[in-house]
């Protein structure tokens, strides 16, 4: 039986990102990078202004109060034509480049003006303290300099990322495509959420929500989502049907070992390669990962609401974005925290332990949760992650640093 990284490093070696794709700069949005980003000049191209001020020599003004004459000014997006000599100056503005002769630029502040804009060239302005050169300006290149590699392949791009690509003069963008994903619930328990409950069996499906929910949050496209009866025939036609038309499969429910458990089964008689069924974790144990014909991943998730959320988060939405074209190491991210209280463990598999987050000014703590079993959907809905508990710990103190693996994070 696979632990949980070994199933992870399984489904990562498995799983090849979608092709690529052209895309307007605002449509890239949440997309991940099909080839990397670089600098396409020095950033800045040029020493520029940092603030509005004086563009002086810093020879000049070593000794205060100086006072300068202003030749000019040059604002941003403007040529610097004028240069400066022995004393003289020019007004600037933030993001100007700095005119030759310049090699510091004074602030408003640290000089008698009380209006910057009333200085008109060939007035005279008192400098009232020294700087030294290269006070108060960006260097050219000094963010990067041309050819830098600034993204690299496999970056999602949020909106700050958008604006380095857009910064190095890119109106498109390679990403890979997305997935897009059909979501299969087994169970004939299964009822919509509008549903009328006349009897105490009937359940209302909330494992379909919650997938169709976390695809639509990352953008990624649900193509079909389809409730099954507890059939062999049935589940066999709608995961061939959903093969068809998706890039993906989550299904919930059908994957133990039981009389009314046909997703195996199904997937054998299509002929998908079974990858893997069960894992040595809790819970979320009788968990599945196959391929139809070699193209389509299918992760079969247990229908105990707590189970199917671990799986979910745990497996099945990092292949998601495996396929997306993120790299390997955003995937699943893994925090470090401390335990805000003692955690009694137990057992011989790795445990999925549902936690909160603790902010304060000491910095973040994750709180484990109490969870009523597999079935506990309420734990589940209170989480904002999972605290992995190794196999044969039986008490983690308070303050101890563990593995946070968080559900709700930077998409």
């Amino acid at each position: 039986m696979l632990t949980p990284a070994q199933a992870w490093q399984t489904i990562h070696e498995t799983l090849r990102p979608l092709a690529a794709k052209t895309l307007p700069l605002h449509e890239a949005l949440l997309g991940f990078l099909a080839s990397a980003i670089h600098a396409d000049r020095d950033i800045p191209p040029a020493d520029r202004a940092a603030m509005d001020g004086f563009a002086v020599r810093a020879l000049d003004v070593a000794k205060v109060p100086q006072q300068l004459r202003i030749i000019g000014e040059v604002a941003a997006g403007s040529i610097a034509s004028l240069a400066i000599g022995p004393g003289e100056c020019l007004r600037i503005f933030t993001g100007a480049n700095v005119p030759p002769g310049a090699d510091a630029v004074v602030p408003v502040e640290d000089t008698t003006l009380r209006r910057f804009r009333d200085t008109p060239a060939g007035d005279n302005v008192t400098i009232t303290a020294s700087i030294p050169s290269g006070a108060n300006i960006f260097r050219q290149g000094e963010n990067a300099g041309k050819g830098r590699e600034l993204l690299v392949a496999g970056t999602r791009l949020g909106p700050r990322q958008l604006a380095v690509a857009a910064a190095c003069g890119h109106a498109t963008l390679e990403v890979h495509a997305r997935p897009g994903v059909a979501i299969l619930a087994t169970g004939a328990e299964l009822l919509d959420a509008v549903a009328h409950l006349s009897s105490s069996h009937e359940t209302r499906d909330s494992n379909g929500p919650m997938m169709a929910a976390l695809c639509e949050a990352h953008r990624f496209p649900v193509v079909l989502r389809k409730s099954i009866p507890d059939d062999r025939d049935a589940t066999r036609k709608a995961i061939a049907f959903a093969a068809a038309r998706a890039d993906a499969i989550l299904m919930s429910g059908g994957v133990s070992a039981g009389p009314y458990d046909f997703v195996r089964p199904a997937l054998e008689a299509l002929g998908a390669n079974i990858v893997y069924h069960g894992l040595a974790m809790k819970p979320g144990r009788p968990q599945l990962f196959a391929m139809i014909e070699g193209r389509v991943p299918v992760f079969g998730l247990p229908g105990n609401p707590l189970s199917a959320t671990v799986g979910l988060y745990e497996f099945a939405l990092p292949a998601l974005r495996r396929l997306a074209g993120c790299h390997h190491d955003a995937c699943r991210p893994t925090w470090r925290l401390a335990l805000a209280e003692d955690m009694p463990c137990r057992g011989s598999f790795l445990r999925f332990v549902p936690a909160r987050l603790h902010h304060a000014e000491t910095g973040t703590r994750a709180v484990p949760l109490k969870a009523i079993g597999t079935a506990d959907l309420v734990t589940g809905g209170l989480a904002e992650g999972a605290i992995l508990a190794p196999p044969g710990e039986k008490l983690i103190a308070a303050g101890t640093l563990v593995d946070f693996r968080p559900w709700e994070f930077d998409k």
